[in-house]
């Protein structure tokens, strides 16, 4: 019998809660205890977890060596505690704890802890979207969903409108071309993400059960009269309006290259509830934990996952493409070329994709530029303002004043209507303008000091 008893704890990098932390866990005299790495904050605790219960048992990281300790850790319930305060090197080191079988493992809260970090959701429609958001809410996530250009830590978004359905093509390539300054300060580089994907034949069985429904999609007349293998037909090939199933999931497939995005798919999240397996399930949720630095345990997460009140749940299971489609569907269907199934690994026996184990071991990756001190023009017209981007805030600039060197005269810039929301400082601009002290300021600056031009 498989034993899924693991759990991921976090505390502050700090010897009282550490401590505080360390004797909160169930039953650590029967525990055997590793410290990585032997630093002088791992001496230091061990010897006041030694003089408040001498019974504990450690093992430090020199005295076994790296192979014996990661056996000893899948055999045993064993407690590991990594004192890394560096995040980076701490996501590291947790991931190589992807194969414990048991165990709980005690680690700092770092700027990569999931409350400090903003979350992106990205799914292909009808994969189970529901789903993922009623396991980022388990995890403890708020939910943010409209992303507005300045996302809260601890909170989860789409990446664009309200829904998590956004496609790569449309958010590198049509996004980009509408956005200021490329899209480039986006938070998506810096964030972590991650992205649902299915079996595309399931997802089409899911379309032809739903879109025809009356409320249910804009588009339902669209299949008004037809019967579910014609809507079948249509969906798997459909020339003029949705396009073919391989286009609609294929648009999404370059989201499953990005280092930051964690891939899930649908069949090893939905658990035995739903056709799947508890230990896929559950070692899938304990990837999500390590990565985004979660606590709790991933059974009990796996455990109130799945959800069948959810507005677009229909049955919710695992290869209903095998009962629902007949001979002439499937054969339209293995007509398309079949390069979107081998990407995303749906190409062989298993309902498990081919490609998930490689995904579970991928670590998540950020970009290391960011241009948070790079003043950006997000509209050159509004109520006679421009308004600039800068250090995470929003400033309406008025016209009579010019462009600032946000730079060189940011004491300036408290003078200006300004909120970490654009419509806010819209808002702002609309009801009241600045005092006419700010005016005369810009007039001074204007003849007086380099930096402040006059607008053509």
């Amino acid at each position: 019998m498989m034993n899924n008893q693991r759990e991921l704890v976090f505390a502050e990098y700090n010897i009282d809660h550490f401590v505080d932390a360390f004797f909160r866990i169930n039953e650590i005299e029967t525990k055997r205890i590793l410290i990585k790495p032997t630093n002088s904050f791992a001496v230091e605790f061990k010897q006041r977890v030694l003089n408040k219960n001498p019974q504990v048992s450690f093992i430090d990281e020199d005295g076994i060596n790296e192979t014996t300790q990661f056996e000893d850790n899948k055999a045993q319930k064993n407690i590991s505690v990594l004192c890394i305060p560096d995040a980076k090197e701490l996501s590291k080191e947790l991931l190589k704890h992807i194969d414990d079988n048991a165990g709980t493992i005690l680690a700092p809260i770092t700027p990569n802890y999931f409350k400090k970090k903003p979350l992106f959701l990205i799914s292909i429609p009808k994969s189970g979207t529901h789903l993922l958001y009623h396991l980022v809410d388990l995890f403890g996530y708020k939910r943010g969903v409209t992303y507005s250009s300045i996302p809260h830590p601890g909170n989860w978004y789409c990446l664009e409108y309200s829904n998590s359905h956004t496609s790569a093509q449309d958010f590198f390539i049509d996004t980009v071309r509408r956005s200021p300054f490329g899209n480039r300060d986006h938070a998506f580089p810096h964030t972590p993400a991650i992205f649902l994907y299915r079996n595309p034949l399931d997802i089409l069985v899911s379309e032809a059960n739903y879109y025809h429904l009356d409320g249910k999609a804009l588009f339902h007349g669209y299949f008004n009269g037809l019967t579910f293998e014609e809507r079948v037909m249509k969906l798997i090939d459909d020339p003029w309006l949705l396009g073919s199933i391989r286009k609609r999931t294929g648009k999404f497939i370059p989201w499953l290259k990005f280092p930051n995005v964690i891939p899930i798919s649908f069949e090893e999240l939905i658990g035995e509830k739903g056709g799947g397996s508890l230990m896929v399930q559950t070692r899938l949720i304990w990837s999500l934990q390590l990565k985004l630095h979660i606590p709790g345990s991933p059974l009990e997460f796996g455990s109130k996952a799945f959800q069948s009140d959810s507005p677009t749940f229909r049955k919710g299971l695992i290869g209903s493409h095998k009962k629902k489609l007949n001979k002439n569907s499937l054969d339209a269907f293995y007509k398309l070329p079949q390069d979107f199934m081998d990407e995303y690994g749906y190409n062989g026996q298993t309902a498990i994709p081919a490609h998930s184990e490689n995904f579970l071991k991928r670590p998540v990756e950020y970009s290391a530029v960011n241009y948070d001190d790079t003043p950006i023009d997000i509209e050159h017209n509004y109520l006679d303002h421009f308004i600039v981007k800068y250090q995470n805030k929003y400033y309406g600039v008025p016209y009579k004043i010019g462009y600032i060197d946000f730079e060189d005269k940011n004491w300036l810039l408290h003078f200006l209507h300004s909120s970490e929301n654009l419509i806010a400082v819209k808002q702002q601009i609309a009801r009241k303008p600045r005092p006419s002290i700010l005016l005369l300021i810009g007039k001074f600056f204007k003849k007086h000091i380099v930096g402040l031009t006059k607008v053509s």
